[in-house]
């Protein structure tokens, strides 16, 4: 572990063995970045021997920082773990009544996390939450800085109202699927659906890893896998998403290539659409 003492504040990296799960993932949960990829059970699975800088003051976690180090050809270099839509900096509940007073304070953690950065890490490529606002520290640390865009869905009460408002060819698929008799089915198992991609070379997947954290989330309690089928029993298309407080992440999907026209991915969104009860947004 190391230590540094900075402007009231404490600065430490911790190893993973010396990080409490009960405390950190209270701390992710009450963040206002909190994701389902910043939790330890989550972290073990797609990035073990992962380590996280953190910035304490009085006993209290006010920011943190996971991150791996690994090295390649004597560079060492910190890359966005797989199967997560983002990682990077989580504050806690650090939200003052003057919104100055806010900034200023934002400035001053991140700054600290960025001059805590291991110094033989040359290669620094982490996906930000859309909801942490201020990487202005990064870029005048002479980080790059990219935008990249999420999209959320409302989750209105009202679902008939939602499937107007889609594109009429989404509406068509959705519809075809119905008609051909096409249903969905939640399934525990998902090596069904991780054997549509035995044909598909658009990325690379790593089925160990994808089957180890859908154990991780069904041991949580928050994952679920959909399979599309026709009348015959033939897999079209299959569907996996987490729930994560008021969000529903699509984590991984694939289908048939020969069977793709039928609509059977539309009509296995939609359906996980549709399942969301209001509560869910």
């Amino acid at each position: 572990m190391e230590t540094i003492q900075q402007s009231g504040y404490t600065t430490e990296l911790l190893e993973r063995g010396q990080i409490e799960d009960m405390v950190w993932n209270a701390f992710i949960t009450r963040s206002p970045q909190a994701a389902p990829y910043g939790c330890t059970w989550y972290l073990d699975v797609v990035w073990p021997g992962w380590k996280a800088i953190i910035v304490m003051e009085k006993g209290k976690m006010l920011a943190a920082l996971p991150l791996k180090i690994s090295k390649k050809h004597g560079i060492h270099y910190v890359f966005n773990p797989p199967l997560c839509q983002y990682v990077g900096l989580f504050f806690g509940e650090i939200e003052k009544k003057n919104a100055t007073l806010t900034l200023a304070l934002k400035k001053r953690l991140v700054k600290a996390i960025v001059e805590a950065m291991p110094s033989e890490v040359k290669v620094f490529n982490l996906k930000f939450a859309p909801e942490f606002d201020y990487p202005l520290p990064f870029h005048w640390a002479g980080y790059e800085l990219h935008s990249r865009y999420s999209y959320w869905l409302d989750n209105q009460e009202d679902k008939s109202l939602l499937f107007k408002n889609f594109e009429e060819r989404t509406r068509t698929y959705i519809n075809k699927a119905v008609k051909t008799g096409l249903t969905v089915q939640p399934v525990e198992n998902i090596e069904a659906i991780i054997g549509l991609t035995a044909n598909r070379g658009a990325y690379p997947l790593d089925e160990a890893l994808l089957k180890k954290l859908w154990d991780a989330l069904r041991q949580q309690k928050t994952g679920t896998a959909l399979e599309v089928r026709d009348v015959s029993g033939k897999l079209h298309a299959g569907l996996v998403y987490q729930q994560f407080q008021r969000k529903i992440i699509h984590l991984f999907s694939a289908f048939d290539a020969e069977l793709g026209s039928q609509g059977g991915m539309s009509l296995a969104i939609w359906k996980s659409i549709e399942a969301a009860g209001p509560e869910v947004k």
